[in-house]
């Protein structure tokens, strides 16, 4: 039981400090305030972090994890034809940022736009969840552009869909207006589709 409790407060302090990170930033959220939102008290946070900073990299290794996890049990993810999948894919994701529930924010990216000259494990931690998503965009390429007989830089395209992402994320930030996003990942996905298909397709 005091296991349990233990791994319980801990998904708390994690669940508590992304959607804060998320909202606020990292700079800008304190230990007490992440306590307060997960309900636990400041001794037990030292108990499972000794730092802001020890918590934030628990936050993105998670983060990582629960995107890799969401993406595997999409629809898209079972779809026989590797087009399908990657298309599938980005539809996904211009579906998820429309969602009104959904707070418009990664984490690794607004981490990241704060810390990355001060703060080199967390711009790490960051920077693996981007590669991870990348790696697994470019899978999707790869198999669709097979598939179809084409042959492209996918691991720039896969950089370019990641980019794409983020820099929408940054203008929807700035103009709180949220069809940027779609418009401007439908562009990205029009101009990926285009290049993974043959001429006319």
């Amino acid at each position: 039981m005091a296991t349990e409790k233990a791994e319980s407060t801990r998904a708390k302090l994690i669940e508590a400090a992304t959607g804060l990170f998320r909202k606020v930033g990292f700079l800008a959220a304190t230990v007490d305030d992440v306590c307060s939102a997960a309900g636990v008290s400041k001794g037990a946070f030292f108990h499972h972090f000794d730092s802001k900073e020890s918590l934030a990299e628990a936050c993105l290794a998670h983060w990582c994890q629960m995107i890799h996890k969401m993406e595997s049990s999409a629809s898209f993810a079972s779809a026989a034809d590797p087009l399908d999948r990657l298309l599938g894919a980005m539809d996904f994701y211009i579906g998820v940022f429309e969602s009104p529930d959904m707070i418009k924010s990664c984490l690794a990216g607004t981490t990241v736009q704060e810390i990355s000259e001060t703060h080199p494990r967390l711009r790490e931690a960051a920077n693996a969840c981007f590669v991870s998503g990348q790696t697994r965009f470019k899978s999707l390429i790869d198999a669709a552009t097979a598939a179809n007989e084409r042959s492209v830089d996918s691991e720039s395209l896969a950089a370019l869909w990641l980019a794409t992402m983020q820099g929408a994320l940054l203008v929807y930030k700035a103009s709180r207006d949220a069809t940027v996003i779609r418009r401007t990942l439908s562009q990205i996905r029009e101009l990926i589709r285009s290049q993974v298909t043959k001429a006319g397709a």
